[in-house]
């Protein structure tokens, strides 16, 4: 398994388009198999069925210089910071990868069981997402091109400014005609174990969930892929 460890921060924009242009490589068996783990900015990240002005509150946004931007794949839309961290899975789309219903509860089963393992918390699946009593630590999407992307979010720990100040979903009078966020209580690993959970123990755990598809090689971007990715960047 290829792994790139991908923590600077760089335009959120940038950083979707490296994910299309990975999902590329695979797809073409340019690259091996890759985890992608990686951070962004302040950023809002709204899914591909959605209207952002249904679900960002954009004058907000403005203001306080978070960026909005709509990536590839569907679901709800999600706030990104600093210690809310990001991986994705670029995988051939064979076998139990091909299942929306199967791969989701495998690759969400196997981060929920490193989480356990470490912390000793009840960590519950439930439709891509992982909670623990009821609140929310972690949530994913996927997208098929001819193989398999399958991102996600670990939250460390919160942010200063509150993401209810920023998504429509969470505030009152929320209907969007366009595909619905799903809201639910959150919660981060550093409040739930009751100490700071810094950024490298975030990232061993995330080796640690998904060494089971092959041992990690830590490798970088091909000149390809950037090429790849300012291209779809131009669009």
């Amino acid at each position: 398994m290829r792994v790139l460890l991908d923590l600077g921060f760089r335009d959120p924009a940038l950083n979707l388009a490296l994910e299309e242009a990975i999902l590329e490589g695979v797809r073409r068996e340019l690259v091996p198999p890759t985890l992608r783990i990686w951070r962004n900015p302040r950023c809002v990240v709204v899914g591909r069925g959605q209207n952002p002005e249904e679900e960002v509150d954009l004058d907000l946004a403005r203001r306080w210089r978070i960026l909005v931007v709509v990536r590839p794949s569907g679901g709800g839309t999600v706030y990104h910071h600093p210690r809310n961290l990001l991986f994705s899975l670029f995988l051939p789309l064979t076998g139990k990868w091909r299942s929306v219903r199967e791969s989701q509860e495998e690759l969400s089963g196997l981060l929920a069981q490193a989480i356990h393992r470490r912390f000793g918390l009840p960590v519950e699946v439930k439709d891509g997402g992982l909670f623990v009593e009821g609140r929310k630590i972690s949530g994913s999407a996927q997208l098929r091109r001819g193989a398999l992307l399958h991102h996600g979010t670990l939250l460390l720990s919160s942010d200063v400014i509150p993401m209810e100040r920023v998504l429509r979903a969470l505030q009152p009078g929320y209907h969007p005609q366009g595909v619905p966020s799903r809201p639910a209580p959150v919660a981060d690993l550093s409040t739930l174990v009751g100490r700071d959970v810094p950024l490298e123990e975030g990232v061993n755990l995330i080796l640690e969930a998904f060494r089971p598809l092959g041992t990690p090689r830590l490798s970088s971007f091909s000149l390809r892929e950037w090429a790849l990715a300012d291209q779809i960047l131009s669009r």
